[in-house]
């Protein structure tokens, strides 16, 4: 009878040990800040989840979704952000956002990224309108990047509610234009840039597998689909990336909009998986990202320093 208490205290600890909560520094590679006009009919709208039966609020104006992100961030410790349009929230929290450009034209990227102002490019998102990463319209984005060192965000499926954006007029979305694998060409024509895969490649797990394998400078982040899918069909989903050995790729992201809410349900959906080890939270959340942007050493003792 000791003995079955002794192991079942065992099993009782092993479990606490790796359902731990992790509470360091959090890098989201994806966020957006919007004005009126980027943000247009969004505000106020809410966003129906069929697939959990849940419904997130919508903030109402530019200001209030500011400052109510700007408090998430404070609440999960989370100390930078690589934000599309960042430029937007940049002066107000300089050290906390990074700017990721997006829908600009090619000389307004180039002109940022010389005057420093510029982390990424992105997010790329030909998918709404039914075009992929390796068509000849996308290359000069992916050449600008290599050209200057800097990343590139590339949007695949999920975006927007299940069904919603191409229910309410985004008609060029195709399923069929979700797999990763389009990247390939991209990756082989570039051999020194940088991507991230935005919502991680889901659902083509075993793709996004044969892609990490073979191009050792792809990433992804798992925006969204951390909040937007049924955290079993999450978790199996990642879980399958870090038994094939990509545990190093996968980097934290919350696609915040307009609905704040989600960045709790984002972080709680990495921190509830008991698979994960602290060290593999902390590389998800933080140490991932860290080697993506090639934070600086004092950058890195900051943000330690501050947790």
């Amino acid at each position: 009878m000791k003995n079955i208490f002794t192991g079942l205290l065992f099993i009782s600890i092993l479990g606490t040990l790796y359902a731990q909560h992790y509470s360091g520094p959090i890098i989201d590679m994806h966020m957006h800040a919007y004005n009126q006009e980027l943000g247009g009919m969004m505000f106020g709208m809410d966003h129906p989840n069929p697939l959990k039966n849940e419904t997130y609020k919508g903030v109402k104006t530019p200001e209030e979704q500011k400052t109510e992100t700007f408090k998430k961030m404070d609440e999960h410790n989370i100390v930078l952000a690589l934000t599309s349009d960042g430029q937007l929230w940049k002066a107000e929290n300089p050290e906390r956002i990074l700017v990721s450009g997006r829908n600009m034209p090619l000389d307004q990227l180039k002109e940022m990224a010389l005057k420093g102002e510029l982390a990424a490019i992105g997010e790329l998102n030909p998918f709404y309108g039914g075009i992929t990463a390796d068509d000849p319209s996308q290359k000069p984005f992916f050449d600008l990047a290599e050209e200057l060192g800097i990343p590139v965000g590339f949007h695949v499926m999920p975006g927007g509610p299940p069904g919603g954006l191409y229910h309410l007029g985004m008609d060029q979305i195709r399923v069929k234009n979700a797999n990763p694998k389009q990247l390939e060409e991209v990756l082989v024509s570039h051999p020194n840039l940088k991507v991230y895969v935005m919502h991680g490649g889901w659902p083509h797990l075993e793709d996004m597998k044969a892609m990490l394998y073979m191009h050792p400078q792809l990433y992804l982040d798992v925006a969204a689909i951390d909040w937007v899918l049924p955290q079993a069909e999450f978790h199996n989903f990642i879980k399958g990336l870090v038994d094939a050995g990509f545990g190093k790729r996968i980097m934290f992201g919350t696609d915040q909009m307009v609905w704040p809410e989600t960045i709790d349900i984002a972080v709680e959906a990495i921190n509830s998986a008991d698979f994960l080890t602290l060290e593999q939270k902390e590389d998800i959340f933080y140490d991932n990202a860290v080697e993506f942007l090639s934070l600086s050493t004092s950058e890195i003792a900051k943000h330690k320093r501050n947790q």
